[in-house]
């Protein structure tokens, strides 16, 4: 997927590093354990007069957003990054909620990993 429609799933097309498998092939981290994690993430939209909005879920539920939405720029970053104390087996990933990435996609990044085992 190339995460063109609103409310999907930010699917990654290549993964870099996944140490462990915690990262599915759609892209949702799954929790290895209780801890505190770190996650980032790092998106461009690529088209002039268009605004996204991506949000950080966890379980379903947005924890954190980014936008970009400068009408008179073609290329903008949307970014944002947190700690998150998880519980084994939670899921966090990258929901777009407003816009597209076509094209923006191949540019941005999202990761997570685990700070402080509890």
């Amino acid at each position: 997927s190339t995460c063109t429609n609103p409310h999907a799933i930010f699917f990654c097309l290549q993964i870099l590093v996944n140490v462990g498998n915690f990262f599915t092939l759609e892209s949702v981290f799954v929790a290895p354990r209780k801890g505190i994690y770190s996650f980032n993430f790092h998106v461009i939209k690529v088209y002039q007069s268009q605004t996204i909005q991506v949000n950080l879920m966890l379980n379903g539920k947005p924890v954190i957003s980014a936008f970009a939405g400068d009408k008179d720029v073609t290329r903008e970053a949307a970014t944002n990054g947190v700690l998150l104390y998880l519980d084994k087996e939670d899921k966090v990933y990258l929901k777009l909620e407003k816009g597209n990435l076509v094209g923006g996609w191949q540019y941005s990044t999202f990761s997570g990993f685990l700070v402080f085992p509890l």
